[in-house]
């Protein structure tokens, strides 16, 4: 694999999509955990790629289609507080439907994990899954998301306290 395909350009945007579709799709649904809305938005962002395909093609489209989906998922987000509506799928469905059974240590189906990380807010879930599951640093994660690095942090650190309580009270009520 060249660097250019591990950083998920090539030279044309059906190739970008190739390489990039598993991650970006995992990604989105790590953020709305619910499977059908993510390949909904993950379909938006390509859409936003194809448009601008000429001038993403020689710097990292798949920063900007990043970019797109938390922007996307944190939109539904605030839309969904609206309506009340409950996300349907998960994590494990992406396993389910690739026929794979799903990977020990890897995030979990419909677990703690999963339940504390639906409970965060939708900036505080963008943080988490773009540190933690896109491997981003601060400077990247600020740039995706157009907030400053102290804003990172500070997200960062109310995640995972939150995280922190959510699996501490687990295991006092025998999870």
């Amino acid at each position: 694999m060249s660097t250019r395909e591990a950083r998920g350009t090539a030279d044309t945007f059906e190739e970008f999509v190739n390489a990039t579709a598993g991650r970006l799709l995992r990604t989105a649904v790590f953020l709305v955990y619910d499977r059908h809305l993510a390949e909904d938005l993950l379909q938006v962002a390509y859409e936003r790629v194809a448009k601008r395909w000429r001038r993403l093609a020689d710097g990292d489209p798949e920063a900007y289609a990043r970019r797109v989906l938390v922007n996307l998922a944190i939109d539904e987000s605030k839309r969904r507080a609206r309506r009340r509506d409950l996300p349907a799928g998960s994590v494990a469905d992406l396993d389910r439907i690739a026929g794979r059974a799903p990977q020990p240590g890897g995030p979990p189906g419909d677990g703690e994990l999963e339940e504390a990380l639906r409970a965060l807010p939708a900036q505080q879930r963008a943080v988490v899954v773009l540190r933690y599951w896109c491997d981003l640093g601060e400077r990247e994660i600020a740039d995706t998301l157009g907030i400053s690095r102290g804003t990172v942090k500070s997200h960062t650190a109310r995640a995972m306290t939150a995280l922190r309580a959510h699996v501490r009270e687990g295991r006092t009520h025998g999870r």
